[in-house]
């Protein structure tokens, strides 16, 4: 890639585009499952563990409206893949198997990424961004 033409673009037209290629990737990875990344994230963090619904969606909220987190794990519930007994959401016996079904599918996807960013590079990649963000922080404090 011609280090002037990638100069040329703004970092954050690289951070939007490279989002919208990480969502782009799940969808196409996932589409055939009737599931996207919200709802992977969902099932992957309750493979780890039952967790409150609050603490889900708080997490999530990172990446998406609350609301649309609410949704997803609703949508969850409705398909059977989670419980929620005493406000604490679980993985079904379906729920694991979709879960499991899944996994191999989003690894592919963060093979690419790590096709795209070799050895270090990732790691490195991560570290300029979270000094970006902490930068960026205290600057608007």
């Amino acid at each position: 890639m011609d280090d002037e033409k990638v100069l040329r673009r703004p970092i954050g037209w690289w951070l939007k585009e490279a989002d919208a290629r990480l969502d782009a990737a799940f969808d196409n990875a996932l589409a055939d499952h009737d599931v996207d990344r919200r709802a992977w994230q969902v099932l992957a963090t309750l493979a780890r563990s039952s967790t409150p619904r609050a603490d889900i969606v708080t997490t999530l909220a990172a990446f998406d409206q609350p609301a649309a987190v609410e949704s997803v794990v609703d949508n969850l519930l409705s398909r059977g893949w989670l419980a929620e007994p005493d406000s604490v959401l679980r993985l079904t016996p379906n729920g694991v198997r979709k879960q499991e079904s899944l996994a191999p599918l989003v690894e592919q996807v963060r093979n690419k990424v790590t096709g795209a960013l070799p050895g270090d590079e990732y790691a490195t990649l991560v570290r300029l961004l979270a000094r970006l963000v902490a930068g960026l922080t205290e600057s608007t404090r």
